[in-house]
């Protein structure tokens, strides 16, 4: 009776903590889990390009271009970027009235006409320079939204451009404000421009914050599911960019999104 009754007793005991001991477990594998980025798995085949709009500007520009110089792609190869300038942003409030959104009042942006030494940099240090319009047209203007405003944005640009760094046979696009009608994209065509879209990371929001972007970038490559490479948009002109770029990318990479050099052939 008594050894009957030890052997159920430990039989009730085994029965009891199979539950137990597979609660436990589960909860351990939970909290192993909840550790590590969900969908980090996906990751490994995510490639992100860097591009930079609105330059070239002193002093901003520069310090991106200081910050790319230590950053590495994927192969070990110093990174490549794509910088869409543009040819003569104006610098009056009302000429930038003309041309800018209604929301941009103050906004300082880049030109090639007035710092070419810089975009000159741009060029030797071996990035991709690409049209972003000469005046950062909003197209929403009614005086903009014609034919002959849209071509004056690309012709002038391209005027500017070859006087300061000699003819390319790179011919991208990427319409300011991101904003394309039909009379864009028939120019673009005729011109044979690609047009080089992207994603924003928010460095052009108002009191962004590095741990906004930061946020906002990994959203991006997160839900990326496209079989090209996602092109991140920053601006030169931005303090969150110029100030922590290095810090943004690192953050991804550490994520395992891996960073490539721009390359227009891919996308």
């Amino acid at each position: 009776m008594n050894g009957t009754f030890k052997t159920k007793l430990t039989l009730q005991s085994i029965i009891w903590l199979v539950p137990l001991i597979a609660s436990l477990m589960t909860g351990c594998m939970t909290g192993f889990d909840a550790s590590y980025p969900v969908g980090q798995a996906s990751t490994k085949s995510v490639e992100f390009m860097l591009s930079f709009d609105d330059g070239p500007l002193p002093d901003q520009t520069e310090r991106v271009l200081a910050i790319l110089a230590t950053l590495r792609a994927i192969d070990g190869s110093p990174i490549k970027a794509g910088f869409f300038l543009l040819a003569d942003a104006p610098d009056e409030f009302w000429q930038r009235r003309i041309y800018y959104a209604p929301y941009e009042l103050w906004t300082d942006k880049g030109s090639i006409a007035k710092y070419p030494i810089i975009a000159r940099q741009i060029k030797q240090a071996g990035h991709i320079i690409g049209n972003h319009s000469t005046h950062h047209a909003w197209l929403r203007w009614p005086w903009l939204d014609t034919q002959e405003a849209v071509l004056s944005e690309f012709t002038e640009w391209e005027a500017i451009s070859e006087r300061v760094l000699g003819v390319s046979n790179v011919r991208l696009f990427r319409p300011p404000y991101l904003i394309i009608n039909t009379d864009m994209r028939e120019t673009a065509e005729r011109l044979g421009y690609q047009i080089v879209m992207g994603e924003l990371v928010g460095d052009a929001i108002p009191d962004m914050t590095v741990e906004g972007i930061k946020q906002k970038t990994q959203t991006i490559l997160a839900a990326w599911s496209k079989p090209y490479p996602c092109v991140l948009i920053f601006h030169d002109n931005r303090p969150t960019t110029y100030q922590h770029l290095d810090e943004i990318v690192g953050n991804l990479q550490q994520h395992g999104y891996r960073l490539v050099n721009f390359d227009p052939k891919r996308l």
